[in-house]
């Protein structure tokens, strides 16, 4: 006789939402929910969700009372025999909803380096990168800043690239050109995606990237793309 399979499902965005920051508040159109751990901060909460399901407690409908989980940044629901592997097996395809002014970083990280820290939550999580979108936002504030002289994030200094950037940029681009794919360690340089000589920053790491010395040759003082 095969094994009952685990009901899952996920509720729609417009059944749910965050109250005033609270996970306590959380909102439900059709159900009271029990929270397992009410002391636990939401934003941790949500960061670990990303990556693993969290078990919220429970939530009392007409029809009985069912688990509630959350992973990858959406709510879902389950019967009693679903496990932490079920419901991630079942939103493994399903796109993850991230906010990075919902992330615990927000309220204290300088504005300046917000979008250093997205950056790598989305590395962490493995979530994808729309690096042209950022990059349209970041070019006006080059712009500006050349016209006039800055010591912060994100304007022209200097030509050396610190070693944090490095590490960042390193992790970011799992270690390989992002224009062509090489992997060799020996042929790989850190690449300025805006010119240093046209006022591209050497401290902002979504300015520098990982290529190697073939494409970066070809490349010179031009403006690429992300590959």
């Amino acid at each position: 006789m095969a094994l009952k399979k685990p009901y899952i499902r996920r509720i729609a965005l417009k059944d749910w939402s965050w109250n005033d920051g609270d996970l306590l508040g959380v909102l439900l159109v059709f159900g009271r929910i029990f929270f397992s751990r009410p002391n636990m901060m939401w934003q941790f909460l949500l960061r670990n969700a990303l990556s693993e399901p969290e078990n919220l407690g429970l939530v009392t409908m007409s029809n009985g009372v069912f688990p509630l989980w959350l992973f990858k940044g959406h709510m879902w629901i389950s019967d009693h025999l679903a496990t932490s592997a079920d419901v991630k097996a079942k939103g493994m395809n399903i796109k993850t909803r991230y906010d990075a002014k919902q992330q615990w970083w927000w309220g204290f990280t300088d504005p300046s380096l917000r979008h250093m820290m997205e950056s790598m939550d989305h590395t962490i999580f493995g979530i994808k990168q729309n690096h042209e979108k950022v990059w349209k936002g970041l070019s006006l504030k080059y712009r500006k800043s050349t016209s006039s002289t800055a010591t912060t994030i994100g304007v022209r200094d200097n030509r050396h690239i610190p070693q944090w950037v490095k590490l960042h940029v390193t992790l970011r681009d799992k270690g390989q050109c992002v224009y062509c794919g090489e992997k060799n360690l020996k042929l790989l340089e850190f690449d300025h995606r805006h010119a240093w000589s046209k006022g591209g920053s050497s401290k902002d790491p979504l300015n520098i990237c990982l290529g190697c010395k073939t494409c970066n040759r070809s490349k010179g003082a031009r403006d690429w793309g992300w590959g």
